[in-house]
């Protein structure tokens, strides 16, 4: 099956906040959004604007590759972090000169393509399962699920 065709979605100014029952909130990434793909023994990285960044990260784009399955689309930011795991934005740009940093870290917070099932339909709580099943071990690739808060 072929990759979907995917845009990423951008914030939405509403009239007043919402009060769900439940809700679902994880940590700040400040880092680059990137979609990962991978499709057989491809992995790619890939901007909002549809620039490809896999040869600039390409130790993430061969752990994107390295996932289990087959065919996959994940949502996500490219991040460094310090050494008190807070991200680094302008070390994205220019590595620490003499600190203490991750390498590039792939921070997926949702799964949109899942072998042949196109998940954008499903439930986040769903495609959040399938993330954390998806990311299971995974060098340089992380799902902040463990920070994730559901209140209610």
């Amino acid at each position: 099956m072929p990759l979907l065709t995917v845009s990423l979605s951008h914030p939405t100014l509403i009239p007043r906040p919402l009060h769900p029952d439940r809700l679902i909130y994880e940590e700040k990434v400040d880092g680059f959004r990137k979609l990962a793909y991978k499709d057989g023994g491809q992995g790619r990285l890939v901007s909002r604007q549809g620039k490809d960044f896999t040869r600039r990260f390409a130790e993430l784009a061969s752990a994107i590759r390295a996932l289990r399955y087959r065919t996959l689309i994940l949502d996500g930011e490219v991040a460094r972090y310090d050494e008190r795991l807070v991200s680094r934005f302008e070390w994205l740009r220019e590595g620490p000169k003499d600190e203490l940093a991750t390498p590039p870290m792939f921070m997926a917070f949702d799964c949109l393509q899942l072998d042949k099932d196109d998940l954008r339909g499903q439930a986040l709580r769903v495609r959040r399962e399938c993330l954390e099943t998806v990311l299971d071990g995974a060098p340089l690739c992380c799902c902040p699920c463990g920070g994730s808060r559901i209140m209610g």
